[in-house]
């Protein structure tokens, strides 16, 4: 493992220069990568002026890059982008020396052969095992890999020993407030409760083929089916194929854009939520993204026990555990305010990219991959 290197402080009036291939324009590159590039050139920072920009096509006259700090890829994963990563590093690296950077928020790679990576029964599986030998190669010829979680860091430490931590955040100015769900209840309202997330949680249909999973146990899945008459059931962006029958008894709504996303899941109006996950190394790679939009939403959450939510209130082994602290949470509207205040307290500091200095941090995580810092 290298020395970690001495970090000197950037000497103002300084310019620096964001720019990153996107390799995902719908979810995770919009939160980790294009929210905060809209806010960092409006960042108050004396004497320092911020610039960002993202694209999706190689471009490949140096003089284009002149005015950037780095060059970052995110989630890169095909051969065209490998081809591209090098013909950055033969072609503009040699008369500019910008670094250049892999960024990802996802455990892409399991074993040689495919296994213990994503799981097999998740639709995005087929398509990472086949790109498996170009995500290596990018990992290890990258200068620095910045990475959503530090189990994810973990991990990539075997291609790259150059990795800086850059948790999630979400943008206030399209969340807005966090307003507590439990003060609009109603004794005798049915409690709605909310699964929000893609089909990849679940076997997909499609595949024929993969094995029987899903991030819904057998005895989760039959809890839902008893209950769709005692709770007001809410599933967003995706249903198991287990429940379709169900349609017409759980409330389902389609998904939306990311930047749609906020002011729909805060309509919902949803009273508490549930974040089910299988115990695998691809879950405990996972950002808590999950626990930061149920705090948004002003809702308690309860969780399985894997490492993005071990430090949040209600986190369960089993399905037997989740099923039990549902029905709790479920059936005591004080309980739910008390769960939601812990969750707020815990997740707070990390909640928002305008506050407690998410944005300064964000720059200062790449600032640091060059041994330099914010004064």
């Amino acid at each position: 493992m290298a020395p970690k290197r001495k970090l000197v402080p950037v000497k103002l009036p300084a310019k620096i220069g964001f720019l990153s291939f996107m390799g995902d324009i719908a979810g995770c590159g919009i939160i980790r990568v294009i929210t905060p590039y809209n806010m960092l050139p409006y960042l108050k920072i004396p004497k320092l002026m911020i610039n960002t920009s993202y694209f999706s096509n190689y471009i490949g006259d140096p003089n284009f890059y002149k005015n950037f700090s780095f060059l970052q890829f995110q989630r890169s994963a095909t051969e065209t982008h490998l081809k591209i990563h090098r013909m950055f590093r033969e072609k503009v690296q040699p008369h500019l020396k910008i670094p250049l950077i892999y960024e990802i928020d996802d455990l892409l790679l399991g074993n040689e052969d495919g296994t213990d990576g994503i799981p097999e029964w998740n639709f995005a599986h087929q398509y990472y095992v086949k790109y498996q030998p170009f995500i290596r190669a990018m990992l290890s010829e990258s200068n620095a890999i910045v990475t959503s979680t530090y189990s994810l860091r973990k991990e990539y430490l075997k291609y790259n020993n150059n990795i800086a931590v850059c948790l999630n955040h979400l943008p206030k100015y399209i969340w807005g407030d966090v307003e507590p769900r439990y003060l609009d209840y109603k004794k005798g309202d049915k409690v709605k409760i909310l699964w929000a997330g893609s089909q990849n949680h679940f076997r997909h249909p499609k595949m024929v083929s993969a094995p029987d999973g899903g991030d819904f146990g057998d005895k989760l899945m039959n809890f839902i089916r008893k209950t769709v008459d005692e709770y007001d059931w809410n599933f967003m962006g995706a249903l198991p194929i287990e429940l379709e029958d169900l349609k017409d008894k759980i409330q389902f709504h389609p998904w939306v854009n990311t930047w749609e996303y906020p002011k729909y899941v805060k309509s919902i109006g949803a009273d508490m939520a549930i974040a089910p996950l299988e115990q695998s190394r691809f879950n405990n790679c996972k950002s808590n993204i999950k626990s930061l939009e149920f705090v948004a939403c002003g809702m308690p959450g309860v969780y399985s026990n894997v490492d993005p939510y071990k430090f949040m209130n209600k986190t369960c082994n089993n399905d037997e555990q989740m099923i039990t602290y549902i029905q709790e949470l479920a059936g005591d509207v004080d309980l739910r305010a008390k769960v939601f205040h812990k969750d707020y307290s815990t997740i707070k500091p990390q909640l928002w990219w305008e506050e407690d200095d998410n944005l300064r941090k964000y720059i200062n995580t790449y600032l640091g991959l060059m041994g330099r810092k914010l004064p």
